[in-house]
């Protein structure tokens, strides 16, 4: 079969397509490019989540690369892809190795790369370790790794991005759902000299992550909601599978995605913290912050979709916050990474500072800039109408739609269609599954609806 790097990753089914044949080839492949690349740097980290056979995996890909000369350090547990990020800066490797398939279902794992400055492997990186695919016999059982704790250093490093004072004198309720995912744990260990009321889900490995996908999106959050209603709390802290990606749940049970939390950032940042800086805002992340930045005479970076385009400006810019719309966002002076434990204590924070709870701090925000309602739909396919959903979406050039005049289409990542009113449509397959994600926003839920159905029906047949 033919394995190929996606948005972040290679990712496949275990068994299918990720199995121990593929798995020893794409570590062989890392090995023999990075070797090209490396220099006399021969470091690299290996760290895994707690999907199925995780562990396993990671201890194969570090005894390959130890093998082929690299000086590897496998985690001791399990671990989240930003802690892997950390480890590969502060231990100066050239590269890490995530094992997992971050907000993929249960039956899938993969492998991310990550390289010395904390970020994602760029496309021409992934293109040179597709190159070496099968092209070399696969060196193992030559030379022991080591292992050694990420955690701990990691937790160290995140709490000086916050007040931790501020946060531990603070007595607010919180529901911590890690959604089964290998950050379980590491807020409760932040936490754990605070006066906060905290109240674990889901701290405990399950690889089927309790029979739903380890994503934070609303309808796969039951019981996170049910949670800070019954124990009255003043919000809910989710992380995905790999803990980067991060939504939260108000104090009134809502869902916020990161349309919702990066506005609330953007302003806590500017106001509270005094920080400036450029604003990337990807093909669908909320108009409100192309309002805020505009108004904050802050300058605005267009991207696609893939954190990975975020994470390249925040090293090449004076970046203030960078957010995809799927639960990934970036602020300065952190790694170019996404980090859903840091966001967390960010919100906690926050919550400190202003002794208003995100419903409120939400209604602020809305009062001062507008409102802006936002959905999507994320609808799996057969193989069979890939060619005409592609085709469908390519062809459609509107210049109204549902009676809105479009102002622009932006074709960079899937199709953007972009109102007068700066509501938007956007159709896009997914880089990893045989998914359609058909997103929206307006400034009625009504709204949203309507074109969240509008583009289901153009595209399904």
């Amino acid at each position: 079969m033919e394995i190929k790097f996606g948005t972040d990753g290679w990712r496949g089914i275990i068994a299918k397509d990720f199995t121990f044949v593929n798995l020893r080839a794409v570590a062989q492949a890392t090995a023999d490019y990075f070797k090209t690349v490396c220099g006399k740097n021969r470091k690299a980290i290996v760290g895994y989540d707690l999907r199925f056979f995780s562990e396993k995996y990671a201890a194969i890909t570090a005894d390959i690369l130890a093998s082929n000369g690299f000086q590897v350090i496998l985690s001791s547990a399990a671990v989240t892809t930003p802690t892997v990020s950390y480890g590969v800066v502060s231990k100066k490797a050239f590269f890490g190795i995530m094992i997992t398939s971050s907000h993929n279902p249960y039956e899938y794992s993969g492998f991310k790369i990550k390289t010395a400055n904390g970020a994602s492997a760029t496309k021409e990186e992934t293109n040179g370790v597709e190159a070496f695919l099968f092209k070399n016999k696969v060196k193992e059982g030559l030379k022991a790794h080591k292992t050694s704790d990420l955690t701990t250093p990691y937790l160290s490093f995140i709490k000086t991005f916050v007040d931790m004072k501020k946060i531990n004198k603070s007595s607010f309720k919180v529901i911590i759902e890690p959604m089964y995912g290998s950050s379980q744990g590491l807020l409760l260990e932040v936490l754990k000299h605070s006066r906060l009321k905290l109240f674990p889900l889901h701290h405990f490995r399950d690889a089927m992550f309790g029979g739903i996908k380890p994503e934070p999106l609303d309808f796969l959050l039951k019981d996170a909601k049910d949670a800070v209603k019954k124990e009255k709390a003043a919000i809910g802290l989710v992380t995905d599978g790999d803990g980067d990606r991060f939504a939260i749940i108000d104090d009134k049970g809502i869902f916020y995605s990161t349309q919702h939390i990066m506005p609330l950032l953007m302003e806590y940042l500017l106001k509270s913290k005094g920080l400036r800086g450029g604003v990337v805002i990807t093909t669908a992340t909320t108009s409100a912050a192309e309002v805020i930045a505009r108004r904050n005479g802050l300058r605005r970076f267009y991207t696609p979709i893939g954190f990975k385009n975020i994470a390249d400006l925040m090293l090449k810019e004076d970046i203030l916050i960078g957010a995809e719309e799927s639960g990934g966002i970036g602020v300065k002076g952190y790694l170019p990474e996404r980090d859903g434990i840091l966001l967390g204590l960010m919100l906690l924070e926050m919550i400190a500072e202003t002794a208003k709870k995100p419903s409120e701090l939400l209604k602020d925000l809305e009062n001062k800039y507008g409102s802006f309602c936002y959905d999507r739909l994320d609808i799996k396919y057969p193989s069979e109408q890939k060619n005409y959903i592609f085709n469908t979406i390519e062809k459609f050039n509107p210049t109204t739609i549902l009676g809105k005049k479009v102002k622009s289409i932006s074709r960079e990542d899937g199709a953007k269609y972009t109102m007068e009113d700066l509501s938007w449509l956007v159709l896009r397959p997914s880089g990893t599954e045989p998914i359609l994600r058909v997103y929206a926003e307006a400034g009625t839920k009504k709204r949203v609806v309507e074109y969240l159905t509008f583009g289901k029906k153009l595209t399904l047949r």
